[in-house]
């Protein structure tokens, strides 16, 4: 993958909590407007089973960090191809606290 951009913390609600001005600048949105959203949202309705699989397996513990290529989609409806990396990160207790999520345009 090429070097970290655009990147977003998605509390493990689903709610997106913040992000960077690259990863508005990828999913077309202002984040403000963003921040309103949570992940099922952002993710084509196609890929969402596949995403959710994903993230019940972080959050399982099996696993702590999951690469893969999915479909975002822009406000328009334009389906916006990605490879994501997601990582959950837990508090010193081992509980889980949010998901890092990098994404990077595949087009």
């Amino acid at each position: 993958m090429p070097a970290a951009g655009a990147r977003a913390v998605i509390r493990t609600d689903g709610t997106v909590w913040n992000a960077n001005d690259a990863f508005c600048k990828l999913v077309r949105l202002e984040e403000p407007a963003l921040l309103q959203l949570g992940w099922r949202q952002l993710v084509h309705t196609a890929d969402r089973r596949y995403v959710a699989a994903q993230l019940v397996e972080l959050m399982a513990g099996s696993v702590n960090l999951r690469e893969f290529d999915v479909r975002l989609t822009a406000p328009n409806g334009d389906e916006l191809p990605v490879q994501m990396r997601v990582e959950l990160v837990r508090d010193g207790d081992g509980r889980h606290t949010w998901f890092l999520v990098e994404a990077w345009s595949t087009t």
